[in-house]
């Protein structure tokens, strides 16, 4: 579903006669060098209108937005960015963009999609923002510093703004890049105000005396020029500025508390009531006060010059002065009950709704304090806020709502604890969930029909919050917390074809917060969280599919390829049912690296072809590119891989500076192929430090293995063996063993690592059981020693029990409850296996158990 798209937000204001031309402020739109403009001034120095008066006549290549408090989501933001930008005839593909942002990509990428559409136009490309102060969500301000860094130099951006603007000007400015026009560019000048008198009324002639204290007064502040123009002045006007500057806001709102008592009263309801109004057309402003005449009433007002803006369209569409909207706003609060304003707010807000503009029906409702009314329609739109990616929105609803101590329905409740809890803020989901639980205890509600969907997607959160927590393991334990109930999604639930976004353009679910961030899981955790997700209840629901892909990637990691084929193939089987690339494209790469293992070079390519031919998101495209180049990397091909490298770095924008490590860490390998390890050092040492910043295991774990073989590739060969021993240390305690015996680089490294081992022991290197080591070898040299130690002693019956509910994970107590044997029993059974097998730890007997399996 789509975000609703108010034209009004992205027409050019019409700059009326009245409006004096700024001819001595330029606008450097034809400079090569400056990529921003900014026009920065207090309300009332006509930054819109030199703006609007600069540009109407380029109105074809001009994408102007007036933004809102609304526009802080991300999402919504860029939306109508992008529109504006395709409404205005730039030629670009703007609904492949708008599709890619409903993929929830990372943010960075919907910069980088929108500056490759805008790198390709021939011709200039302008995009005014207006009311940029409005913007506070740092995300935002990030996104459009990655955007301008990255500007071609058709393309210009200009931003009006109240306040100074949060980005990286400072930078800009060293760079020649910004240009800013500010107060002292905006004051009128004594041939101006004489200007703007002569255009009010060519009958008016007042002395010099008169414009030099006009301009005394005001300091060339437009507002207060036209301020004192409507009320009307004496030839002579005895003012004292020291006491009574039209600068000032109280005086300000004198002014127009004065012009507004001039007004008859029905013109000062019109306008107190229709103030609530975003944009004023006659149609709404007809709805809004049950009259049929507000087209002539607002062609008077505009006639009186009462701050009242006409956008550039056929139909006729206002928008009230900022400063004069205020002004309306503390006269109703004066003249109008409580009542009476919640009244004009819910008369305001089911007009927006019934235009099929939800958002902003709720957003008045709520100003309004119409909690129940905005509580039902964020309830009945839920499913729209979901797949249209206004999460930013829905959160400061839910902020407002929540402090009015309103209570909210249960499945607005339980999607926000969703919502809090893939942000990981747990601590704030974890109270909703108690208070979810708490009115069930009260009134039931999860047994209600009506309410199956609010009581499922709450046991998702719950999951996943294991999933990312540690949770408890225990199947009893988890059972009755998550209170499984045996159904899903019905077949007319809004949400059964539903997808959350829990993988943004990874290639392994492992790297993503629902794995772990890097991490493996305990198998034995894994598995029951797993059993959890595979009941009748979840089995519907994407989240089972990731459970997968999760228990497979982690059985690769660890070298147990069949049970990693067997749980990517029941991962697969969601793929068709949900149609979410963030489970397939991760699955795919899986299915390669397995054909990769086997050394079936052909089998890989042609799955990543499949891939890449059933996926149209350019992203996701890249990173098969970029896997089918590390598959010709392990296949000797190098000349292929660098072909396919090349084409990733073309689906994506020439300019950008975000490199995704995936690509960054087979650059390296291919360099090492090459001989060039200096630059293969360059681009570990890029990942190097991301990671320390993301905590990915698995990418640190990567990048100490490709810097070893470095080192030893540069005859440092002690140093290879140290940076090898801590990728070893990290490894050991997860248990990754793949990554090692995928590249055979470090076969030389390893053996030699080995060899020390076997010959003397160091401290430091009994953090990592030998066993560990031995059994990542790949290229079967046989070494005496290290056969005798891997080699499977005479065990009895009971002790190969035994030793099989080790290698489970099963602790003491379980084991001994499985083969009906006292704790005591078991330990004695366990100090005899550890003497057979020459090791010392439950770990390395669990490793060479697995081994032998």
């Amino acid at each position: 579903m789509n975000i609703y798209i108010a034209d009004e937000k992205i027409k050019i204001p019409l700059a009326n006669e009245g409006v004096i031309s700024r001819k001595d402020i330029e606008i450097p739109i034809h400079s090569n060098s400056v990529r921003l403009t900014i026009v920065r001034a207090p309300e009332g120095y006509g930054k819109t209108m030199l703006l609007s008066k600069s540009f109407s006549h380029i109105t074809d290549s001009t994408a102007w937005l007036t933004l809102d408090e609304m526009d802080n989501d991300p999402i919504r933001f860029w939306t109508y960015v992008i529109t504006s930008l395709e409404k205005s005839g730039n030629i670009m593909d703007a609904e492949k963009v708008l599709s890619f942002l409903k993929t929830s990509p990372p943010y960075y990428m919907i910069v980088e999609m929108l500056l490759k559409e805008l790198h390709a136009q021939r011709r200039r490309v302008t995009l005014i923002l207006e009311n940029y102060h409005m913007i506070t969500n740092p995300v935002i301000h990030n996104m459009m510093n990655q955007f301008i860094d990255s500007l071609s130099r058709h393309v210009k951006v200009l931003i009006t703004s109240r306040s100074e603007v949060p980005l990286s000007v400072s930078k800009w400015r060293i760079k020649g890049w910004v240009y800013e026009i500010g107060i002292h560019h905006l004051q009128f000048q004594l041939s101006e105000i004489r200007e703007f008198y002569g255009k009010r009324s060519s009958l008016s002639r007042y002395s010099i005396f008169f414009y030099e204290q006009v301009l005394r007064i005001t300091d060339g502040w437009p507002l207060g020029i036209q301020l004192i123009s409507l009320i009307g002045s004496a030839e002579d006007p005895q003012w004292n500025v020291e006491e009574s500057s039209v600068l000032s806001p109280v005086v300000a709102n004198y002014l127009l508390y004065e012009i507004l008592c001039s007004l008859t009263p029905i013109m000062q309801d019109f306008l107190m009531r229709t103030s609530v109004l975003h944009y004023v057309t006659p149609k709404s402003c007809n709805q809004l006060l049950n009259r049929n005449d507000s087209e002539e009433i607002l062609k008077e007002i505009e006639k009186s010059g009462l701050f009242l803006n006409q956008l550039t369209d056929s139909q006729l569409t206002y928008t009230y002065h900022s400063l004069f909207s205020i002004a309306l706003q503390n006269e109703r609060r004066r003249h109008f009950s409580n009542d009476c304003i919640t009244e004009v707010y819910g008369k305001a807000a089911h007009i927006r709704y019934e235009q099929g503009d939800y958002a902003t029906g709720i957003e008045l409702a709520i100003k309004g304090e119409l909690f129940d009314v905005a509580d039902h329609w964020i309830k009945e739109n839920l499913v729209n806020i979901i797949l249209s990616k206004q999460t930013e929105t829905f959160m400061r609803w839910m902020l407002i709502l929540r402090k009015s101590t309103f209570e909210l329905h249960v499945e607005t409740l339980a999607v926000y604890a969703f919502n809090l809890a893939i942000r990981f803020e747990m601590e704030k989901a974890g109270l909703i969930i108690r208070e979810l639980d708490r009115r069930d205890q009260k009134t039931g509600w999860k047994k209600e029909d009506s309410l199956e969907d609010a009581a499922l997607i709450l046991d998702i959160v719950k999951v996943f919050m294991l999933f990312t927590q540690g949770g408890p393991t225990g199947k009893k334990e988890l059972g009755s917390q998550e209170r499984i109930n045996k159904y899903s999604f019905s077949a007319d639930s809004r949400w059964k074809n539903v997808s959350m976004t829990y993988n943004h353009f990874q290639p392994q679910l492992l790297k993503t917060s629902l794995g772990n961030r890097g991490g493996l899981y305990p198998i034995k955790r894994l598995s029951t969280l797993n059993d959890v997700l595979r009941t009748d209840k979840f089995l519907a629901h994407n989240l089972a599919g990731y459970s997968y892909g999760l228990q497979a990637e982690a059985f690769y990691e660890m070298n147990l390829l069949p049970e990693s084929a067997q749980n990517m193939n029941k991962a697969m089987e969601y793929i068709d049912r949900h149609s979410d690339a963030g489970l397939s494209i991760p699955m795919y790469i899986l299915q390669a690296k397995m054909y990769l293992a086997n050394e079936q070079f052909n089998k890989a390519q042609a799955i990543l072809n499949h891939a890449i031919e059933s996926t149209v998101n350019t992203n996701w495209q890249c990173i098969l590119l970029i896997m089918k180049a590390l598959g010709y990397i392990r296949e000797g091909s190098f000349d292929r891989a660098e072909i396919e490298l090349n084409r990733s770095y073309n689906l994506t924008h020439w300019q950008a500076k975000f490199e995704m490590q995936f690509r960054v860490l087979v650059q390296a390998r291919l360099h090492m192929a090459k001989g060039n390890m200096q630059k293969a050092l360059y681009c570990i040492n890029q990942v190097t430090q991301e990671t320390k910043e993301a905590l990915h295991i698995a990418t640190t774990i990567e990048a100490k293995i490709l810097r070893s073989i470095c080192m030893w590739n540069n005859n440092k060969k002690r140093l290879a063996i140290d940076i090898l021993h801590e990728a070893l240390e990290l490894a050991v305690k997860a248990g990754f063993k793949r990554m090692f015996m995928d590249e055979k680089a470090l076969n030389p490294v390893l053996m030699s690592y080995i060899k020390r081992r076997m010959n003397f022991e160091q401290p430091h290197w009994k953090t990592v059981p030998l066993v560990f080591v031995q059994s990542l070898r790949t290229d079967h040299i046989a070494i005496r020693s290290a056969a005798h130690q891997s080699s499977k002693p005479h065990l009895t019956p009971r002790e190969e029990e035994l030793l099989k509910a080790l290698a489970t994970g099963s602790s003491n107590r379980e084991i001994a409850e499985q083969l009906f044997l006292s704790e005591g029993t078991v330990r004695v059974y366990l100090s005899k296996v550890y003497k057979k097998l020459n090791v010392r730890s439950r770990t390395q007997a669990i490793l060479q158990a697995k081994d032998w399996q």
